[in-house]
């Protein structure tokens, strides 16, 4: 989730979408994770779920402020909530899901003419849509 954190906008969005795409039985694991941090079992996370979950792993000691910004960088759609995508992507990278199949695929979705390029204009109609919260700049 850390690293995550320094992450770029743009590969923050690579990663969500490669999370909304990865079979399930390929991530059970995180899967199970953030089904014990979800104690009210609504499919998303909210500040104080994320907090007991995080403190219940051994050897992770973040700060509460540190688990406050976590809580602000994972959350894309500025919900309110970690919804199960977002932490799937905010696991992603830690858990070596970037492999080059899902890379292609992520490029091809940006990659809306197929052109082998992903122009200003694709890449802006990527990020703007009701998933990620982006400005303009």
């Amino acid at each position: 989730m850390t690293s995550y954190m320094d992450t770029v906008n743009l590969k923050r969005t690579t990663l969500t979408f490669i999370a909304s795409r990865i079979p399930e039985d390929q991530i059970s694991s995180l899967r199970d994770v953030f089904s014990k941090f979800d104690t009210n079992g609504d499919g998303r996370l909210n500040l104080e779920e994320l907090k007991a979950g995080v403190k219940k792993v051994q050897g992770v000691g973040l700060k509460e402020e540190d688990i406050e910004n976590v809580m602000k960088v994972m959350d894309s759609n500025n919900n309110g909530f970690i919804d199960y995508t977002e932490f799937i992507a905010g696991c992603l990278q830690s858990y070596n899901y970037l492999q080059e199949t899902h890379l292609k695929s992520a490029f091809t979705y940006f990659d809306k003419d197929g052109s082998g390029m992903i122009s200003k204009d694709e890449l802006k109609s990527c990020l703007a849509n009701e998933d990620f919260t982006m400005s303009e700049e």
